[in-house]
């Protein structure tokens, strides 16, 4: 399979088949290294084919899997965007936020599979969240996960268009992983990203800055004093969106990096 995946181009040949092979076949990478393909079943040779003519057409791995790893848990993507790993650097900000509050209660929004909140949920038992999207598909898939993860007696689900359907209530914490590629960028996206990811959670308007315009502000009203609002950004929004936070009266506003070095998330409180 990694042979055929390096003679079409595909940029990762080998972590792609291993991580289809592995996938779909159930092994474990120990059992790989010490047995190799000794312990797969008949059926699974076929499975492990087909898989790997949707790779060679184009279809990302997660998405021929069905899941994709989130702060180590599997994640279903149905119809979804697909979490990546950058986004951990929210959740960990958002932890760190609420580490000294008991009982926290917090809301995500535009949450689509669900894994941000039910990964906060799982990292600390006694909080509660209220997760939204305006997509009830979306919906569907953070409900099948929230129920994998045994968290949905804490996780309430609310079809809702921001802030539109959110009662009034307020919280300890707020955070978002909104639409942020500039119009500019959404033509230049990989074709993989383009036909399998969905537009609306990728095309955050011309500046690629809409959502915040609408999140920032917003969230004012629905957070307790010292509250704390962390959103994901684009690598090179760190400036804007900071001022976004300042002009709306947040205080301690931070910009914290990626692995990479860049811009990953802004944050501040009331």
């Amino acid at each position: 399979m990694a042979q055929r995946f390096k003679a079409a181009d595909l940029p990762f040949a080998d972590e792609d088949a291993l991580d289809l092979l592995l996938g779909l076949t159930g092994l474990s990478r120990s059992d790989y290294v010490m047995n190799g393909l000794q312990t797969m079943r008949v059926g699974q040779f076929d499975l492990v084919n087909k898989a790997s003519e949707r790779r060679l057409a184009g279809e990302p791995v997660d998405r021929i899997l069905g899941w994709r790893e989130f702060y180590g848990r599997r994640f279903a993507i149905d119809k979804v965007l697909s979490p990546r790993g950058d986004t951990e650097v929210l959740l960990l900000a958002a932890l760190s936020a609420v580490e000294d509050i008991p009982n926290p209660t917090l809301i995500d929004l535009g949450t689509g599979s669900g894994a941000l909140a039910i990964s906060l949920l799982c990292e600390r038992p006694e909080a509660a969240a209220l997760a939204t999207d305006r997509d009830a598909d979306a919906l569907n898939t953070a409900r099948r996960n929230g129920e994998t993860h045994e968290v949905m007696s804490r996780l309430n689900l609310l079809q809702s268009d921001w802030f539109n359907a959110v009662p009034n209530t307020t919280v300890d914490a707020i955070l978002s992983n909104p639409p942020y590629i500039t119009t500019t960028a959404m033509a230049a996206l990989d074709r993989e990203v383009l036909a399998h990811d969905p537009d609306g959670a990728l095309h955050g308007g011309e500046d690629g800055l809409d959502p915040y315009r609408i999140l920032i502000p917003g969230a004012r009203h629905y957070l307790r004093p010292s509250g704390w609002l962390g959103v994901e950004i684009g690598f090179d929004q760190g400036k804007a969106v900071s001022e976004l936070f300042r002009t709306a009266g947040y205080r301690d506003i931070r910009l914290i990096h990626d692995p990479a070095g860049l811009d990953r998330v802004v944050c501040g409180r009331l």
